[in-house]
């Protein structure tokens, strides 16, 4: 069946710094040489002749529509106005798709994530599509591979496809052992769901997201000025977490989130670095730039646009911290 990807490509990734800055956000920094947009629009490729919709902001136009000239199929750009979160974001998506075919199945997906397993990935969301055609929205749920406190937890009603019984907020250590066991899944942030269906539930639990987003959306290109009147809330404190529409599958395709660079140099190879007394190091530097790490372990280096990064693994969760610093 035919799945219609609406990518989402925002957002200043603090933790990403200094790859990642609010001139560059993270669906544009490089990783593994290619950046996070077009590897996710390559991952894609083949759910539908249709075009795929990427959802980025305006002030980022130029580089996007660069990035996209060169990608061999037909995308729609939606560019937003204002910073409104995902609800408005996935809902602008859905509502450009739903124009072409109202019943039309989406796919919408951060394009910060690592998948190990493509073709698993793509039978994925053409199941999820499947169930959605009964007016389900379907969430992919991962199945944990070790207990992480990193990610929100989805409590499904039974083993499979099946109702959501619960969100859980991103729980602490403990907790995160407890959810493993009782079975429940990472909430990987992918909806898949009806055109219709997704629109009409916002206009029940969201409504003054839906009409913002309702008067914005003409057809590709910039939003309209109503876009910006939208309330700042993701998709499932708006509508996912208030809906009897909701279910989750579970999934297994060697997921992760692109989240902080130790997430990154978890699933991509280093550049080349010369150690002294050092091991466990990871770079992502230029070509022609050379590194030498010596006395340290455990460390990853970033060399960006003439900014420098050095942190330990474990503290890559606090690299915001010298971003929001450099940015004043």
């Amino acid at each position: 069946m035919s799945v219609v990807p609406v990518i989402l490509c925002g957002g200043g990734g603090a933790r990403l710094w200094p790859a990642s800055t609010p001139a560059r956000p993270k669906g544009l920094m490089s990783v593994g040489g290619r950046s996070l947009l077009k590897a996710t629009l390559e991952r894609c490729r083949g759910l539908t002749d249709a075009p795929a919709v990427v959802v980025a902001s305006a002030d980022h136009e130029a580089a996007v529509r660069d990035l996209l000239s060169a990608c061999p199929d037909s995308v729609d750009l939606l560019l937003e106005t204002a910073p409104r979160d995902t609800a408005a974001a996935m809902l602008a998506g859905a509502r450009l798709a739903a124009a072409r075919d109202p019943e039309t199945v989406v796919a919408l997906l951060p394009c910060d994530h690592h998948v190990g397993d493509e073709t698993a990935f793509r039978a994925a969301l053409v199941k999820a599509g499947e169930i959605a055609r009964d007016g389900r929205l379907v969430l992919l749920g991962v199945v944990p591979d070790r207990p992480s406190s990193a990610y929100g937890h989805i409590r499904p009603e039974g083993p499979g496809p099946s109702p959501v019984a619960a969100f859980v907020e991103k729980p602490d250590r403990a907790r995160a052992v407890e959810l493993t066991s009782e079975g429940c899944l990472w909430n990987a942030g992918i909806l898949v769901a009806r055109a219709d269906v997704l629109l009409a539930e916002a206009d029940r639990h969201a409504p003054d997201v839906a009409r913002a987003v309702a008067g914005a959306v003409s057809g590709p290109g910039r939003l309209g000025p109503s876009f910006a009147e939208a309330p700042r809330i993701s998709m499932d404190y708006a509508v996912l977490e208030k809906t009897d529409r909701a279910w989750v599958l579970p999934v297994d395709f060697g997921w992760s989130d692109l989240g902080a660079w130790d997430a990154v140099a978890a699933h991509a190879p280093s550049a080349p670095v010369r150690l002294v007394d050092a091991d466990r190091v990871w770079v992502q530097a230029p070509d022609g730039v050379q590194v030498a790490v010596v006395g340290l372990s455990d460390v990853i280096v970033v060399v960006e646009d003439g900014a420098v990064l050095v942190c330990a693994r474990d503290g890559a969760q606090h690299v915001r911290r010298a971003a929001v610093e450099d940015q004043g």
